[in-house]
């Protein structure tokens, strides 16, 4: 069954770079624009750009076929990265077709990623000076970001693109804590991350390719609970690989966390536009449970 985006899934309004530029963030806030796929771009108050996954070109259409189903919302060219994050070394996410361009035209940005991503961008020819690995159980301080990672299970099942090293994010900025999925597949070691107290989780939803399903992604943000849940992953392509096992519409998220109890926001993104990330003012706003006694919990 083909799938069809339920809202519009690129913004009608032009100019995204420029909007990113002027766009003001208040304190306690954070500002994020889609470019598809797992792409995104963040701003803090102090203006800093972290961008995430993005996947700019068509070049996946090259090695595989697979046409990208809207032209970027930005161009390489038009990218200005304070830090650029690739979560692993899938051309989705650390894509050959804009890396080299955006590495070259801002020369200050610093670019993790993990060291079978580096590899690959120094070969393009990347300034290894540009580059500092990114690896599980580590922490940065990069102007006023602090990044984790924490260590992805990513299989996507085909042959030589196999995945050891791939990370998802956790960033805290302005006392906000902000999880980014990358790519993985539900685990408990993500379960575990309960006590770190998101305020905001962006997780792939598509299920298939080493990815978690839709219900996979409701179950996490419902167990962390988290006040905003942001699915991604799931509008990239012009033709879908038909699965059974896909799950490639945000709402199937959003239905299953409200049966399981959700009373956080979800917010399904669009292309280009923008969403408003603030702090949880206490405790589990996202979480609701029936306790042992019988009685409803936050």
């Amino acid at each position: 069954m083909q799938f069809t985006n339920p809202l519009p899934p690129v913004s009608p309004s032009e100019g995204l770079p420029e909007r990113i530029r002027q766009r003001t963030v208040p304190p306690g806030q954070v500002v994020a624009w889609w470019l598809g796929g797992a792409g995104f771009v963040f701003k803090t108050s102090q203006g800093t750009q972290l961008y995430a996954d993005p996947y700019l070109s068509d070049v996946v259409n090259d090695i595989f076929g697979q046409q990208r189903a809207f032209p970027p919302p930005l161009t390489a060219d038009q990218a200005c990265p304070d830090v650029l994050i690739c979560t692993h070394w899938h051309e989705d996410h650390l894509d050959p077709g804009s890396i080299p361009i955006i590495a070259r035209n801002n020369p200050t940005a610093l670019l993790l990623m993990p060291p079978s991503a580096l590899a690959r961008a120094v070969s393009w020819g990347v300034p290894r000076r540009q580059i500092t690995t990114l690896k599980a159980g580590q922490t940065l301080g990069i102007k006023d970001i602090t990044i984790s990672a924490v260590a992805a299970r990513h299989n996507a099942g085909v042959e030589g693109w196999e995945v050891s090293d791939g990370v998802c994010l956790i960033l805290e900025i302005d006392g906000m804590k902000i999880f980014f999925s990358g790519d993985t597949e539900y685990d408990t070691s993500l379960r575990n991350l309960r006590k770190l107290d998101f305020d905001s989780a962006f997780l792939s939803i598509n299920g298939v390719g080493g990815n978690m399903n839709a219900h996979e992604a409701a179950l996490l943000a419902w167990h962390w609970g988290v006040g905003t849940v942001v699915p991604m992953h799931h509008y990239l392509w012009k033709n879908p690989a038909a699965c059974a096992e896909a799950t490639l519409d945000p709402r199937l998220l959003e239905s299953t966390y409200l049966k399981l109890g959700g009373i956080g926001q979800v917010i399904a993104p669009i292309v280009g536009e923008e969403i408003v990330l603030g702090q949880i003012s206490s405790g589990r706003r996202g979480h609701r449970f029936i306790s042992n006694a019988g009685t409803t919990q936050k």
